[in-house]
């Protein structure tokens, strides 16, 4: 059975407790890669406004230092967290298909250490006060094609495999799945948004499933594997149907 699954709100990226305890590591060191920059940073704080003339203005400064911080820990997170996934995806480029869920087959292994190196970038991005921090740019930065005016800011969308088109709407709580897990199979397919896409509240998109042009599917609705979604049709319903054109 598909299920969405998190953490912390961040995009649907599920771990394979076997991969977890073997390449840990991984994560570990983007953590650790990405509070060097906090740090240096905090030091230069510290070094010029920690002085005898000075303490008043490192009193005043402390909000915007701390708001600063916030930032550069996220910046890093998502360039480290890239980094670790542009070498992944060299050593084993992802491809759509249906897969073993055994970490013993290439494509399931590196689809959880793709996860890996993404979950800790997604995991602090999450807590912006600023949602589109993580919708409109951190899962842009991983290669997810998002179009102009699209509102997606309170929905999980997988992060790969997936594009969206312009002026397109995701209603709240709504998921976007580009993976499927089966009893012992695997599967991995692009979902495709065109513009003008509406797609309600706490709906479930599966993946293959394609939007054309002007497409609606109303709340509570979900799509079955490899669904398409006819222009400027509506469509509701568990499995989602034709309600009108």
């Amino acid at each position: 059975m598909f299920q969405p699954a998190s953490l912390k709100g961040d995009s649907p990226t599920p771990i394979d407790e076997g991969v977890r305890n073997k390449y840990t590591i991984i994560y570990y060191v983007i953590i650790i890669l990405s509070f060097i920059p906090c740090s240096i940073f905090e030091s230069i704080y510290l070094i010029y406004l920690w002085r005898e003339g000075y303490y008043l203005l490192f009193i005043i400064l402390l909000p915007f230092n701390f708001f600063i911080l916030m930032y550069i820990l996220q910046l890093s997170a998502i360039i480290f967290s890239s980094l670790s996934l542009i070498i992944i995806k060299l050593i084993f480029p992802p491809k759509e298909g249906s897969f073993s869920r055994d970490i013993h087959d290439k494509n399931y292994l590196f689809w959880n250490l793709r996860n890996i190196s993404k979950k800790w970038a997604l995991f602090v991005t999450a807590s912006n006060p600023f949602p589109w921090l993580k919708n409109r740019f951190t899962l842009r930065f991983f290669g997810i094609k998002i179009g102009k005016k699209t509102l997606c800011d309170t929905c999980w969308i997988s992060s790969e495999f997936i594009e969206i088109g312009n002026n397109v709407i995701i209603g709240m709580g709504s998921t976007l799945l580009s993976f499927g897990i089966e009893q012992d199979k695997f599967f991995l397919k692009k979902i495709q948004v065109e513009n003008n896409v509406v797609i309600g509240a706490k709906c479930v998109v599966l993946p293959g499933t394609s939007f054309q042009k002007g497409a609606k599917l109303s709340a509570h609705s979900y799509t079955q594997f490899d669904d398409k979604l006819e222009e400027n049709s509506i469509y509701s319903g568990h499995p989602a149907k034709l309600k009108e054109s």
